[in-house]
């Protein structure tokens, strides 16, 4: 059960903007006018009514808004309740990118040469795995790093930078495109939601020049079949880092060689302080081989 989108309606609700909901959820402003536009849809209704220049929430908004936090306080009470996880298990939460950047290495430092161990890796927006870190439920997350403090208890380990960079098919029309406005009639593809996926950096790179950003028409499940839809299509996709494109799409696909850079960001391990020996371990042989992990 995903209850991000209704907690950033209550940090909404309750900080009075989308910057404030933001900067208290520890993410990006996209993300959180994103799952807005993600559960107005969902609920065919409005959350927001314009008054003058601002935007103040309905009274649906308030209603779920106070009847979300009571049903995350009994969901916190049935995890911190459920029994303790099976020995050898790691539960890592990772971006959808982090888990084609780090998977391997995971798999290698914690179940290679160690058959009873088990790794279970799932994908969620960064506000959710940190969330899964203070909740128990997840052991270690790699996530961007967040825009405002960490909550207590809870301790954070660089890893690498992350330069993305905009991919085209070659022979694309675009594919000569220097300059980032004249992207704003292209058409991208994109992982998943945008609320779930990883930084909206396409968005920002728009935001920061006050140009709205060219139209996501796409979201695909996953970065291989994003891939492969960019190499056999007119569309344009952000990709995090060069591992994303496989061996086999590698020939097919090229980034644009635009003169503006895109907002880059820092990959980040989180983890609970009180992590088991075994678990300490994998974290500092990580943050080692990972730190050195060239971003393109």
């Amino acid at each position: 059960m995903n209850l991000t989108p209704l907690r950033y309606l209550r940090l909404v609700v309750e900080h009075g903007s989308f910057a404030a909901a933001a900067a208290a959820a520890g993410v990006s402003q996209p993300a959180v006018s994103q799952a807005m536009q993600q559960l107005q849809a969902r609920l065919n209704q409005p959350l927001f009514e314009r008054q003058g220049r601002r935007r103040q929430p309905t009274a649906l908004a308030r209603q779920l808004a106070q009847g979300s936090q009571g049903l995350e306080e009994r969901l916190q009470g049935l995890t911190a309740a459920a029994p303790a996880r099976q020995p050898g298990l790691l539960r890592v939460g990772l971006t959808a990118s982090a888990a084609r950047v780090c998977g391997p290495r995971l798999h290698a430092l914690w179940c290679e040469g160690r058959p009873r161990r088990r790794l279970v890796m799932s994908t969620a927006d960064e506000g959710q795995l940190i969330a899964g870190v203070q909740r128990g439920t997840l052991d270690l997350a790699i996530t961007p790093r967040p825009r405002g403090p960490l909550p207590p208890g809870l301790q954070v380990h660089p890893l690498y930078r992350i330069t993305p960079r905009v991919y085209a098919r070659r022979g694309h029309p675009l594919a000569a495109t220097q300059h980032l406005p004249d992207l704003q009639a292209a058409r991208f593809a994109a992982v998943g939601a945008a609320v779930a996926g990883p930084v909206d950096v396409l968005s920002e790179a728009f935001a920061v020049r006050r140009l709205p950003p060219p139209p996501v028409v796409v979201h695909c499940a996953d970065y291989g079949s994003l891939v492969q839809l960019v190499a056999g299509s007119d569309l344009l996709a952000v990709l995090p880092h060069p591992v994303l494109l496989g061996d086999a799409a590698a020939g097919l696909l090229r980034p644009l060689p635009l003169r503006e850079t895109l907002p880059l960001y820092d990959m980040v391990l989180v983890h609970g302080g009180g992590a088991a020996r075994a678990v300490a371990t994998l974290v500092v042989a990580l943050v080692k081989q990972l730190a050195e992990t060239p971003a393109s």
